[in-house]
């Protein structure tokens, strides 16, 4: 396991599919979590499998992009996922645009977790990975998620149909400019 960054609450790091199955199907398990989710699982073997695959993509990847586990720093639960990642095109393709997303359970719904962990994950975007603009896309049904990024100060920038294959809500963050000093 290696730990990405933290936050006072939130330890961001990467998934260990033995270890943390049964954690991640409590997320992708639940109908109300995945309501607007493509990812979905029926099992714990199944939560295991999807943790793998992820783990192995974007070892191939190797571009700093990811899905990490959102973990609390005092009992070390994980509450839910945080996402940077290239987005695909009509065709699968890999896009230069970049995603970030989170996904929680209900359990930590309410708790401002997806906040704090999206602010670390941006500030990692723009200052390590040297991220010029970040997107964020949701449902307009989504409001949950459309709060967290109202509260991460992205701008609107309309709807689209170019990724996920549906109609979505679209929005940018730029890298913040870089303080002159005199």
């Amino acid at each position: 396991m290696t730990i990405l960054t933290q936050t006072d609450r939130l330890i961001i790091r990467t998934w260990v599919p033995e270890q943390d199955a049964e954690q991640a199907f409590q997320i992708y398990g639940d109908h109300e979590v995945t309501r607007f989710l493509i990812t979905k699982v029926d099992s714990v073997e199944s939560s295991r499998n999807l943790l793998q695959r992820w783990v192995t993509n974007f070892a191939q990847l190797n571009n700093g992009t990811g899905l990490w586990a959102i973990a609390l720093k005092d009992s070390r639960e994980i509450v839910g996922t945080i996402i940077l990642i290239q987005l695909r095109d009509e065709e699968e393709n890999l896009t230069q645009d970049y995603e970030i997303g989170w996904h929680l359970k209900k359990s930590a719904w309410g708790k401002g977790y997806a906040t704090e962990a999206a602010k670390a994950i941006l500030d990692y975007g723009f200052n390590t990975l040297k991220l010029p603009v970040i997107y964020a896309i949701a449902r307009s049904e989504n409001v949950r998620s459309l709060r967290v990024i109202q509260r991460l100060g992205m701008i609107p920038i309309g709807r689209t149909n170019r990724y996920y294959k549906m109609e979505l809500e679209m929005f940018k963050l730029e890298a913040p400019k870089e303080q002159t000093h005199e």
